[in-house]
C-alpha cells in the first residue's frame, strides 16, 4: 500500500469464437473483423485493416510506405513471408549525404549529422514505397476478395474523415515545424497554421482527405500498379525530383514484392516464424534462440536474474546486427552462420551470472566473413512511427503485418493532388560509407520491422508484433515468452512490464521493483526506468492476437490510446 496516488492504465481483453483483429485504430481493427464477419479470410481481413491504417493513423503508415507480413497456415503447416520493404533509388550513392562531421541526428536511429537532415527530411529522404505493391501481391496470392472491396473501407475513412481527438492533434502538434515545410502537408494537416482540435461539448472533428480518396479510387479503378507504372507514378516522380530527389521511371516500374521463406527460431518447445535478412525478424530470431541455450527460465520481470540473461541475449544479438545485417544482394551478410547450432551454442555459453561488460559482435572468423567494412555503432536512439495489426480468421490462419513510413509522418513530404505522405526510408541507411548497412543504388536499408507467428506443440497459435523503432525486437520476445513460459493471455503477456536493451542503457519500466533495479546496476547494467505513464512508447506498442483452438483473444497496448482488437 503506498501513501502516494498512482495512475494505473489498464484495458480489457477481447474474446471471440470466429476470428479476431487487433490493430492501432478501432476503424481498420473494426474494418478488418467485418471482413472476417462476411466471411474473408485472414488475408483478406489483413489487407483491408492495413489500408485503413494508412487513412486514420497515417503519421503511422500508409501508401507511400513499406512492410512485411508473416502468413502462417495450420492446415498445411507452411508459413510465409510478404516482402514490401522500401527501396532505394538507383541514383543512390554511399555519399549522397554530406556528413557535418560532428554529432549525432536526433531523429530515430542516432547516425552521423548529416546537413540539413536531408535523409531525415523532405524530398531527398524518400525511397520507393512498396505498400501497395505488398498488400495487392498478397491479396492475390492467398486472399478471396477483390483489391477493389479491400480498398473499399479506406476509401469510406478518407471521404468521411475520421474523429479528430487529443492523440490526433498531439500527433500534429509533436511535429508542426517540419510538417509546416511542406505545402501540401500544412494545407492537410494544419491548414491555419495550427493543429486541428475538437472543441470541449461539441461534436468531434474530422479529417477528411478528399485528394487521398481519389488516389484510392484510382488504384481500385486502374490497379494497384498505377503507383508504380502509370500517371500517378509520374505525378510523384515529377514532385520528388522538383524537391532535390532523383529518381527515374525505372526506380518505380521495376519495384517488386518478393516472396520469401521465413526465419524460424526455437525457444522451450516452440516456434516464433518472423522475417529474415536485414530486417529486425533475424535480430529477433537470433535473440529467442540465444535464450533457449542459455539457461533461461521465462523468469518475468519479478526477476533480476532472468531480465540479467534477457539483457545479454538482447545485447549480443544487437552487437551482430549493427556488425553485419545489411541487403544480402549488396554485401556479404552471415545469416545461415548467426541462425547456426554451432555460434548460438558458443555465444550462448559465454552469458554469465556475474556482472557484464560491453557486448561484443561474433568475429569475423567465427562468422566465415571475408570482408571487413566497418561495424555501424549508432546512438541507439530510438522511437517509433510504424504500425502492426494481428489477424487469425475461423480456420486458424495467422497474419502478422508490421508496415511504416519510417520516422513520424515520414518525409513530410505530401505529393500534392494525391494525398500521399511519402516514406523516409532513406533514414534507415548508415549514412557514412563504408558500413554494411551504407546507401547504395536500388538497395533495401536496414529495417526494425519484425511481424511473428508463435506457435506451440498443444496448438497455441498467436500472431505478434508492435511500432517501435528497434524496441520491437525486444517487445516481440517478451511477449512470446509471456505466452509460452509464463501461459499469460494475450492482453496480459502485452501489458506486463518489460524492459529493451536495443540502447547502451538497459531500459526498464518503473513498475519494476526497486530492489531488482539496484540488483541489475550491481551486475554492471547502465539502468535507465523509464515512466511508461509519460506515454513516450519506451517499450514499443504492440497489437497481437492468440488462438487456443478454441478461443481468440486479442491484446493491445493499453498506453497507446486508439489501438483496438475487434473479434467475431
Amino acid at each position: 500500500m503506498s501513501n502516494e496516488s498512482t495512475w494505473i492504465v489498464e484495458r480489457s481483453e477481447a474474446v471471440s469464437s470466429g476470428g479476431m483483429v487487433a490493430a492501432k485504430t478501432l476503424q481498420a481493427a473494426r474494418a478488418g473483423a467485418e471482413i472476417l464477419r462476411n466471411g474473408g479470410n485472414a488475408i483478406d481481413a489483413a489487407v483491408a485493416t492495413a489500408l485503413v491504417a494508412g487513412v486514420v493513423e497515417q503519421w503511422m503508415n500508409g501508401v507511400g510506405g513499406g512492410g512485411y507480413l508473416v502468413r502462417h497456415d495450420p492446415r498445411t503447416g507452411e508459413t510465409d513471408v510478404a516482402a514490401f520493404p522500401m527501396v532505394s533509388p538507383k541514383s543512390a550513392r554511399p555519399d549522397m549525404f554530406t556528413l557535418i562531421g560532428t554529432g549525432r541526428d536526433t531523429g530515430l536511429f542516432g547516425w552521423p549529422s548529416v546537413v540539413d537532415s536531408a535523409n531525415i527530411v523532405g524530398h531527398r529522404s524518400v525511397a520507393v514505397p512498396g505498400t501497395v505493391d505488398g498488400l495487392s501481391k498478397a491479396l492475390e496470392r492467398w486472399g478471396s476478395i477483390s483489391w477493389s472491396a479491400a480498398l473499399d473501407p479506406a476509401i469510406h475513412w478518407a471521404d468521411e474523415g475520421f474523429p479528430i481527438t487529443w492523440h490526433t492533434t498531439t500527433k500534429i502538434a509533436a511535429d508542426l515545424a517540419n510538417l509546416r515545410k511542406f505545402p501540401a502537408t500544412a494545407e492537410l494537416l494544419c491548414p491555419n497554421g495550427v493543429p486541428p482540435w475538437s472543441i470541449q461539448g461539441e461534436p468531434l472533428k474530422r479529417l477528411r482527405q478528399p485528394d487521398l480518396a481519389r488516389t484510392l479510387r484510382r488504384l481500385a479503378d486502374r490497379g494497384p500498379r498505377d503507383l508504380y507504372e502509370g500517371e500517378l507514378a509520374a505525378t510523384i516522380i515529377a514532385h520528388l525530383n522538383e524537391g532535390g530527389a532523383d529518381f527515374v521511371a525505372a526506380d518505380f516500374s521495376d519495384y517488386r514484392t518478393t516472396f520469401e521463406p521465413p526465419a524460424s527460431a526455437s525457444y522451450h518447445g516452440a516456434t516464433l516464424h518472423t522475417i529474415g535478412l536485414g530486417t529486425g525478424g533475424t535480430t529477433l530470431a537470433e535473440s529467442m534462440e540465444l535464450l533457449d541455450r542459455s539457461g533461461f527460465d521465462g523468469s518475468g520481470p519479478d526477476s533480476a536474474s532472468g531480465i540479467h540473461l534477457l539483457a545479454q541475449a538482447f545485447a549480443t544479438a544487437f552487437a551482430d546486427r549493427f556488425a553485419y545485417l545489411a541487403d544480402p544482394d549488396f554485401v556479404e551478410v552471415p545469416m545461415e552462420a548467426l541462425l547456426s547450432d554451432a555460434y548460438l551454442d558458443a555465444r550462448a555459453s559465454a552469458f554469465t551470472s556475474g556482472a557484464v561488460g560491453l557486448p561484443t559482435a561474433g568475429t569475423r572468423s567465427a562468422l566465415g566473413v571475408s570482408h571487413a567494412l566497418a561495424t555501424s555503432i549508432p546512438d541507439f536512439t530510438s522511437g517509433g512511427s510504424t504500425t502492426h495489426l494481428s489477424v487469425i480468421d475461423k480456420d486458424g490462419v495467422a497474419v502478422s503485418l508490421t508496415q511504416t513510413l519510417l520516422s513520424g509522418w515520414g518525409s513530410r513530404v505530401t505529393v500534392p493532388g494525391t494525398g500521399i505522405i511519402m516514406n523516409n526510408g532513406m533514414m534507415w541507411f548508415d549514412p557514412e560509407p563504408g558500413r554494411p548497412n551504407s546507401i547504395d543504388g536500388g538497395k533495401r536499408p536496414l529495417c526494425n520491422m519484425s511481424p511473428a507467428v508463435l506457435t506451440t506443440p498443444d496448438g497455441l497459435i498467436a500472431a505478434l508484433g508492435a511500432s517501435g523503432g528497434r524496441r520491437i525486437l525486444n517487445c516481440v520476445a517478451q511477449m512470446a515468452i509471456n505466452l509460452v513460459d509464463r501461459k499469460l493471455g494475450m492482453q496480459a503477456a502485452v501489458a506486463a512490464p518489460r524492459i529493451d536493451r536495443s540502447t547502451p542503457h538497459l531500459i526498464v519500466s518503473n513498475r519494476l521493483d526497486g530492489a531488482i533495479v539496484d540488483e541489475l546496476e550491481a551486475l554492471g547494467h547502465a539502468v535507465a526506468v523509464k515512466d511508461e505513464t509519460l506515454l513516450l512508447g519506451e517499450f514499443s506498442s504492440p497489437a497481437c492476437v492468440r488462438f487456443d483452438g478454441n478461443t481468440f483473444t486479442g491484446g493491445v497496448d493499453p498506453w497507446y490510446y486508439p489501438a483496438t482488437a475487434t473479434g467475431v
